[in-house]
């Protein structure tokens, strides 16, 4: 892919992909750098980047959400001790067990195998519907679907076996 390609077929989904990190949860100056970032990664492997748009649409968010998803777990709790101040009060406990349980289903959802567990990252935390995570991830709709219900029912089980 040359340079004129590369500016006509991937600068175009600069906003898509920023509106992506956005929704992911970054700030939007960090999302703003993870766009740059996955931008020059998609240049330099511009060899393996699909021709078709469908492809190169799909390839270029999956990598955009990949980069969120490592700068978010990168990090993830790096705020030093002396930060937190104060004794824990009544209104700071559902905070805890906000974060308790977040962590609790990222770790359910690390356990799934990969295909459910990437369906279930793009449907929950991505918010794409069942077509765009066909494209995404080169499943079927049908296979996405069955994916989803399989992984949903496996983290229900999970859950009930908390309690």
């Amino acid at each position: 892919m040359e340079e004129n390609e590369f500016r006509q077929k991937v600068m175009p989904l600069q906003r898509l992909m920023y509106a992506l990190a956005l929704r992911l949860g970054l700030p939007p100056d960090d999302a703003a750098d993870a766009v740059q970032e996955t931008q020059l990664k998609l240049w330099r492997g511009r060899d393996g980047i699909p021709e078709d748009s469908t492809g190169l649409k799909a390839y270029c968010m999956v990598s955009i959400r990949n980069e969120c998803l490592s700068l978010l777990k990168r990090r993830k709790d790096t705020s030093p001790i002396e930060t937190v101040t104060g004794v824990i009060t009544d209104t700071a406990i559902p905070d805890v067990e906000v974060k308790d349980t977040r962590r609790r289903m990222e770790q359910f959802i690390d356990s799934l195998p990969d295909g459910q567990r990437r369906v279930i990252r793009l449907s929950s935390f991505g918010e794409y519907d069942v077509m765009e995570i066909s494209e995404a991830t080169g499943f079927s709709p049908g296979n996405v679907r069955q994916l989803l219900s399989r992984a949903r029912k496996r983290l229900r089980e999970m859950i009930e076996s908390l309690n």
